[in-house]
């Protein structure tokens, strides 16, 4: 997450530093920008969404964690109790 700006900056530069020394017709040019854009997108996508899982797993990890220690210690309470 830390290197997105920096991607989103690579990128543009990449794509004006592209424009401008293109060998190509415009037409073509547009269209593999858009293409090149698309497929970034689409990674960006599956990067955040992998982090957003990542998240969710350890989160998940946390709760059944806290979750057992809380029995551990009502058990051990009701034992002292008796």
């Amino acid at each position: 997450m830390k290197s997105l700006p920096g991607i989103l900056i690579g990128l543009a530069v990449g794509a004006v530093v592209g424009i401008l020394l293109a060998p190509e017709s415009g037409k073509t040019t547009r269209r593999k920008i858009s293409t090149e854009s698309d497929s970034f997108f689409k990674d960006l996508q599956d990067q955040l969404q992998s982090g957003l899982d990542s998240i969710k797993e350890q989160y998940n990890d946390y709760v059944d964690s806290a979750s057992s220690k809380t029995q551990d210690l009502v058990a051990q309470a009701k034992r002292k109790a008796k």
